[in-house]
Protein backbone atom coordinates (compact mmCIF):
# COMPACT_ATOMS: atom_id res chain seq x y z
CA UNK A 1 0.00 0.00 0.00
CA UNK A 2 1.52 3.08 -0.90
CA UNK A 3 0.59 7.13 0.41
CA UNK A 4 1.17 10.12 -1.59
CA UNK A 5 3.91 12.29 -0.58
CA UNK A 6 3.58 15.41 1.61
CA UNK A 7 4.13 17.94 -1.28
CA UNK A 8 0.97 16.23 -3.49
CA UNK A 9 -1.28 16.05 -0.40
CA UNK A 10 -4.72 17.53 -1.73
CA UNK A 11 -6.43 19.75 0.93
CA UNK A 12 -8.81 18.75 3.95
CA UNK A 13 -11.61 17.82 2.49
CA UNK A 14 -10.34 16.11 -0.57
CA UNK A 15 -8.21 14.77 1.60
CA UNK A 16 -10.65 13.21 3.81
CA UNK A 17 -12.45 11.99 0.99
CA UNK A 18 -9.17 9.66 0.08
CA UNK A 19 -8.53 8.62 3.81
CA UNK A 20 -12.50 7.60 3.58
CA UNK A 21 -11.92 5.62 0.74
CA UNK A 22 -8.49 3.83 1.76
CA UNK A 23 -9.11 3.33 5.02
CA UNK A 24 -13.10 3.53 5.19
CA UNK A 25 -14.91 6.79 7.64
CA UNK A 26 -12.81 6.11 10.70
CA UNK A 27 -9.35 7.52 9.60
CA UNK A 28 -11.68 10.71 8.73
CA UNK A 29 -12.55 11.55 11.63
CA UNK A 30 -8.75 12.85 13.16
CA UNK A 31 -9.16 15.91 10.50
CA UNK A 32 -12.46 16.87 12.17
CA UNK A 33 -12.34 19.99 14.34
CA UNK A 34 -14.61 20.60 17.20
CA UNK A 35 -17.98 21.85 15.80
CA UNK A 36 -19.49 24.54 16.93
CA UNK A 37 -22.34 23.40 18.36
CA UNK A 38 -20.20 21.42 20.89
CA UNK A 39 -17.98 24.09 21.63
CA UNK A 40 -21.30 26.29 22.23
CA UNK A 41 -23.64 24.36 24.05
CA UNK A 42 -20.79 22.50 26.22
CA UNK A 43 -21.72 18.79 24.78
CA UNK A 44 -19.69 16.25 22.74
CA UNK A 45 -21.40 15.03 20.00
CA UNK A 46 -18.66 15.23 17.46
CA UNK A 47 -16.73 12.48 15.86
CA UNK A 48 -16.92 9.97 12.90
CA UNK A 49 -16.57 6.26 14.20
CA UNK A 50 -16.54 3.65 11.80
CA UNK A 51 -18.70 0.83 12.44
CA UNK A 52 -15.80 -1.15 13.36
CA UNK A 53 -14.57 0.47 16.43
CA UNK A 54 -18.34 0.08 17.75
CA UNK A 55 -18.41 -3.97 18.99
CA UNK A 56 -21.39 -4.58 21.81
CA UNK A 57 -20.80 -8.22 21.11
CA UNK A 58 -24.70 -8.09 19.58
CA UNK A 59 -25.54 -10.37 16.43
CA UNK A 60 -26.34 -7.09 14.58
CA UNK A 61 -23.10 -5.13 15.37
CA UNK A 62 -21.84 -6.66 11.80
CA UNK A 63 -24.91 -4.20 10.60
CA UNK A 64 -23.80 -1.00 12.11
CA UNK A 65 -23.01 2.21 9.45
CA UNK A 66 -21.26 3.68 11.75
CA UNK A 67 -21.48 6.86 14.17
CA UNK A 68 -21.65 10.26 12.44
CA UNK A 69 -23.76 13.42 13.60
CA UNK A 70 -26.60 14.97 11.92
CA UNK A 71 -25.14 18.85 11.12
CA UNK A 72 -28.22 20.75 13.15
CA UNK A 73 -28.92 22.74 9.78
CA UNK A 74 -30.11 19.70 8.12
CA UNK A 75 -32.08 18.33 11.26
CA UNK A 76 -33.65 22.24 11.12
CA UNK A 77 -34.40 21.39 7.20
CA UNK A 78 -36.27 18.15 7.29
CA UNK A 79 -37.93 18.77 10.53
CA UNK A 80 -39.84 21.95 8.79
CA UNK A 81 -40.49 19.75 5.39
CA UNK A 82 -42.25 17.51 8.47
CA UNK A 83 -43.99 20.43 9.59
CA UNK A 84 -45.65 21.53 6.58
CA UNK A 85 -47.26 17.86 6.19
CA UNK A 86 -49.04 18.22 9.49
CA UNK A 87 -52.71 19.19 9.20
CA UNK A 88 -54.90 19.12 12.60
CA UNK A 89 -52.13 18.24 14.72
CA UNK A 90 -48.33 20.10 16.17
CA UNK A 91 -45.27 18.70 17.20
CA UNK A 92 -46.72 19.29 20.79
CA UNK A 93 -49.41 15.94 19.65
CA UNK A 94 -46.08 14.11 19.09
CA UNK A 95 -43.77 11.88 21.12
CA UNK A 96 -40.13 12.21 18.69
CA UNK A 97 -37.74 9.13 18.14
CA UNK A 98 -34.28 8.89 17.22
CA UNK A 99 -33.16 5.44 15.88
CA UNK A 100 -29.99 5.05 16.43
CA UNK A 101 -28.76 7.79 18.72
CA UNK A 102 -25.49 7.92 18.91
CA UNK A 103 -23.84 10.81 21.06
CA UNK A 104 -27.52 12.58 20.89
CA UNK A 105 -27.37 15.75 18.85
CA UNK A 106 -30.31 15.10 17.46
CA UNK A 107 -32.25 14.19 20.50
CA UNK A 108 -30.89 17.69 22.04
CA UNK A 109 -32.09 19.34 18.63
CA UNK A 110 -35.59 17.85 19.01
CA UNK A 111 -36.10 19.03 22.40
CA UNK A 112 -36.03 22.82 21.18
CA UNK A 113 -39.19 22.16 19.64
CA UNK A 114 -41.90 20.90 22.13
CA UNK A 115 -42.34 17.49 21.29
CA UNK A 116 -44.82 15.39 24.02
CA UNK A 117 -41.43 13.88 24.51
CA UNK A 118 -38.08 12.96 22.91
CA UNK A 119 -36.28 9.53 22.98
CA UNK A 120 -33.12 7.92 21.78
CA UNK A 121 -32.44 4.00 21.19
CA UNK A 122 -28.90 2.97 20.89
CA UNK A 123 -27.03 -0.07 20.59
CA UNK A 124 -23.65 0.85 21.66
CA UNK A 125 -23.07 1.24 25.53
CA UNK A 126 -20.12 3.62 25.43
CA UNK A 127 -22.35 6.02 22.74
CA UNK A 128 -25.42 5.46 24.92
CA UNK A 129 -23.46 6.76 28.02
CA UNK A 130 -21.84 10.02 25.92
CA UNK A 131 -25.52 10.47 25.18
CA UNK A 132 -26.84 10.68 28.68
CA UNK A 133 -24.18 13.03 29.82
CA UNK A 134 -24.91 15.39 26.92
CA UNK A 135 -28.74 15.66 27.66
CA UNK A 136 -27.45 16.13 31.21
CA UNK A 137 -25.99 19.13 30.22
CA UNK A 138 -27.78 19.89 27.67
CA UNK A 139 -31.22 20.31 30.73
CA UNK A 140 -29.25 22.84 32.78
CA UNK A 141 -31.00 25.04 30.70
CA UNK A 142 -34.42 25.73 29.77
CA UNK A 143 -35.71 23.29 26.82
CA UNK A 144 -39.19 23.36 24.87
CA UNK A 145 -39.37 19.31 25.30
CA UNK A 146 -37.39 18.32 29.05
CA UNK A 147 -38.84 14.71 28.33
CA UNK A 148 -35.41 13.33 27.44
CA UNK A 149 -34.69 10.04 27.58
CA UNK A 150 -31.66 7.87 25.91
CA UNK A 151 -32.64 4.22 25.83
CA UNK A 152 -29.40 1.31 25.41
CA UNK A 153 -31.13 -1.34 23.11
CA UNK A 154 -32.08 -2.84 20.08
CA UNK A 155 -34.37 -0.92 17.64
CA UNK A 156 -35.73 -4.37 16.21
CA UNK A 157 -37.27 -4.40 20.16
CA UNK A 158 -38.99 -1.27 20.07
CA UNK A 159 -42.27 -0.42 21.56
CA UNK A 160 -43.83 2.54 20.20
CA UNK A 161 -45.84 4.82 22.62
CA UNK A 162 -49.61 5.54 22.58
CA UNK A 163 -50.19 8.93 20.05
CA UNK A 164 -48.71 10.30 17.13
CA UNK A 165 -44.57 9.05 16.75
CA UNK A 166 -42.88 10.81 14.44
CA UNK A 167 -38.98 8.37 14.16
CA UNK A 168 -35.56 9.91 12.24
CA UNK A 169 -33.29 7.44 11.20
CA UNK A 170 -29.78 8.89 9.89
CA UNK A 171 -28.72 5.20 7.95
CA UNK A 172 -27.53 3.82 11.23
CA UNK A 173 -27.69 0.44 9.67
CA UNK A 174 -28.00 -1.91 6.89
CA UNK A 175 -30.89 -3.31 5.37
CA UNK A 176 -30.31 -6.52 7.47
CA UNK A 177 -31.90 -4.58 10.08
CA UNK A 178 -34.22 -1.87 8.16
CA UNK A 179 -36.31 -4.45 6.64
CA UNK A 180 -37.76 -5.96 9.49
CA UNK A 181 -37.87 -2.68 11.46
CA UNK A 182 -40.15 -1.74 8.37
CA UNK A 183 -42.06 -4.25 9.04
CA UNK A 184 -42.69 -4.17 12.44
CA UNK A 185 -43.54 -0.55 12.13
CA UNK A 186 -45.90 -1.14 9.19
CA UNK A 187 -47.52 -4.31 10.99
CA UNK A 188 -48.25 -1.70 14.21
CA UNK A 189 -49.39 0.86 12.50
CA UNK A 190 -52.65 -1.25 11.09
CA UNK A 191 -53.44 -1.59 14.67
CA UNK A 192 -53.51 1.97 15.43
CA UNK A 193 -55.00 5.30 14.64
CA UNK A 194 -52.36 7.72 15.72
CA UNK A 195 -49.91 8.14 12.76
CA UNK A 196 -46.76 6.95 12.41
CA UNK A 197 -44.05 9.33 10.39
CA UNK A 198 -40.61 8.69 9.86
CA UNK A 199 -37.71 10.87 8.78
CA UNK A 200 -34.77 9.23 6.55
CA UNK A 201 -31.87 10.95 6.34
CA UNK A 202 -29.22 9.96 3.88
CA UNK A 203 -31.60 7.23 2.30
CA UNK A 204 -29.08 4.52 1.19
CA UNK A 205 -32.14 1.96 1.47
CA UNK A 206 -34.96 4.23 -0.13
CA UNK A 207 -35.88 1.91 -2.48
CA UNK A 208 -36.68 -0.69 -0.04
CA UNK A 209 -38.82 1.61 2.30
CA UNK A 210 -40.80 2.13 -0.60
CA UNK A 211 -41.25 -1.38 -1.30
CA UNK A 212 -42.79 -1.78 2.17
CA UNK A 213 -47.06 -2.27 2.22
CA UNK A 214 -48.67 0.63 3.79
CA UNK A 215 -45.75 2.97 3.44
CA UNK A 216 -46.54 6.34 1.60
CA UNK A 217 -43.11 9.08 0.55
CA UNK A 218 -44.84 12.12 1.87
CA UNK A 219 -41.61 14.01 0.25
CA UNK A 220 -38.15 14.19 -0.70
CA UNK A 221 -35.53 17.01 -0.76
CA UNK A 222 -31.95 18.02 -0.61
CA UNK A 223 -31.55 20.07 2.52
CA UNK A 224 -28.35 22.41 2.01
CA UNK A 225 -26.44 23.33 5.17
CA UNK A 226 -25.49 26.38 6.81
CA UNK A 227 -21.99 27.95 6.24
CA UNK A 228 -21.17 26.95 9.67
CA UNK A 229 -21.76 22.98 9.26
CA UNK A 230 -20.13 23.12 5.95
CA UNK A 231 -17.28 24.35 7.85
CA UNK A 232 -17.27 21.66 10.36
CA UNK A 233 -18.08 18.56 7.92
CA UNK A 234 -15.16 16.56 7.56
CA UNK A 235 -15.97 16.03 4.08
CA UNK A 236 -16.94 19.17 2.55
CA UNK A 237 -20.85 18.26 2.52
CA UNK A 238 -23.33 21.31 1.51
CA UNK A 239 -26.46 19.30 1.50
CA UNK A 240 -27.85 16.11 1.75
CA UNK A 241 -31.02 14.24 1.08
CA UNK A 242 -34.00 13.04 3.23
CA UNK A 243 -37.11 11.08 2.73
CA UNK A 244 -40.35 11.73 3.90
CA UNK A 245 -42.90 8.97 5.26
CA UNK A 246 -45.84 7.73 6.82
CA UNK A 247 -47.37 4.47 7.69
CA UNK A 248 -50.91 3.23 6.65
CA UNK A 249 -53.25 3.19 10.02
CA UNK A 250 -55.85 1.32 10.65
CA UNK A 251 -58.34 4.67 10.39
CA UNK A 252 -56.80 5.32 6.89
CA UNK A 253 -56.68 1.65 5.98
CA UNK A 254 -60.93 1.77 6.92
CA UNK A 255 -61.50 4.86 5.09
CA UNK A 256 -59.61 3.96 1.93
CA UNK A 257 -61.76 0.67 2.05
CA UNK A 258 -65.21 2.55 2.55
Amino acid sequence: MSFPSSAALPQPAALAAWLRRLFGRGAAAQLAPRPPFDALHGVDTAGLIYAAGLPTGHPHDRHNEGYYATAPSLFAGAIAHWRQTLVGCSPQDYAFIDLGCGKGRVLLLASELPFRSVVGIELDPQLARIAHRNVHRWLRRPRACRRITVERGDVLDLQLPAGPVVLFLFNSFSADVLAPLMERLAAAARQRSAPIDLIYVHPDHDRLIARTPGVEILRRAEVPFSQEDVAADVFGVSSDCFYLYRFLTRSRTIRMEL
